[in-house]
């Protein structure tokens, strides 16, 4: 374990002293499962590069892997996360309890609010979600979130999840021109000093203890969802009709669908993996 993995294993240890809160071991960061790169391809595609090699999923439960730059960093339906050194901090984890994931959509929920409430409580700052997966502040996106499933190949069966999420401290000079304009940091000054081992600790206990209790933190999601109400394009990227079209958001279901009401007056529930959304932001 290098001086980063032990940093942040002592912060969030620490964290679970102070609000008297210990998690039990599958619903925690294990301390000899702590890995940190200076450098790696995707945070994500690690993990389900040693997944795909486990005869047991159940034993890489609390597995974390965390980067300070990714060379091939993915974000949803395939497109890439930028993600240079000195930015921002990436990490992936996996959630892997031993019985078939149900309800994928809750990964990517709770750890969108468990990032947003560890901005707060460490940096004081307020953000908001763009449904699904994208945290903004000041009108930009200084985060991401992918959650990938992966099949247990005896069973048939999603058996375990990989979480990766990807926080933009500043926003790198170089960043490519075509997200420039959408994507942005925390702050602005370049020189600012950040423990990133103990941010990073502070929204790993965040995330963890939303799913340790199972909190139904779609109300807060709702809160912070920076779409209700606005007019967005919607672009299917299943099913035979792939035309655009335009939609009112209206409100975000229990199960994190998205309830859309249409041109003509119809409202609908649009999946995450079904649609891509475009607006302004």
């Amino acid at each position: 374990m290098n001086s980063f993995a032990q940093d942040l294993w002592n912060y969030f240890n620490r964290l679970q002293k102070e609000n008297n809160e210990f998690f039990l071991e599958q619903d925690c960061l294990e301390k000899n499962k702590i890995q940190f790169y200076q450098e790696i391809d995707s945070t994500n595609s690690y993990l389900l590069r040693q997944l795909s090699s486990c005869k047991d999923l159940k034993s890489m439960d609390g597995t974390f892997v965390c980067a300070a730059s990714q060379t091939k960093g993915k974000g949803r339906l395939g497109r890439k996360f930028y993600s240079p050194a000195k930015s921002g901090i990436y990490f992936s984890y996996v959630c892997a309890s031993g019985k078939e994931i149900l309800n994928p959509a809750f990964y990517t929920i709770s750890a969108a609010v468990g990032v947003c409430r560890g901005i707060k409580k460490y940096f004081g700052l307020e953000t908001q979600i763009k449904w699904v997966n994208d945290i903004y502040y000041n009108q930009k996106k200084v985060s991401g979130i992918l959650a990938e499933g992966f099949l247990n190949s005896e069973s048939g069966k999603v058996e375990a999840a990989v979480v990766g999420i990807g926080i933009n401290f500043v926003l790198d000079k170089n960043f490519p021109e075509e997200i420039s304009c959408k994507a942005g940091g925390l702050f602005c000054d370049e020189n600012k000093k950040i423990n990133a081992a103990e941010f990073v600790a502070e929204c790993m206990f965040e995330i963890f203890s939303i799913i340790r209790k199972k909190e139904n933190v779609i109300e807060e999601y709702k809160n912070r969802s920076m779409l209700i109400g606005e007019t967005v394009t919607v672009t299917p990227v299943v099913g035979v009709n792939k035309t655009d079209f335009k939609a009112k958001i209206i409100s975000i279901t229990d199960d994190a669908g998205l309830e859309v009401e249409l041109e003509n007056g119809n409202r609908e529930v649009l999946h995450c993996g079904e649609i891509s959304l475009h607006n302004n932001l």
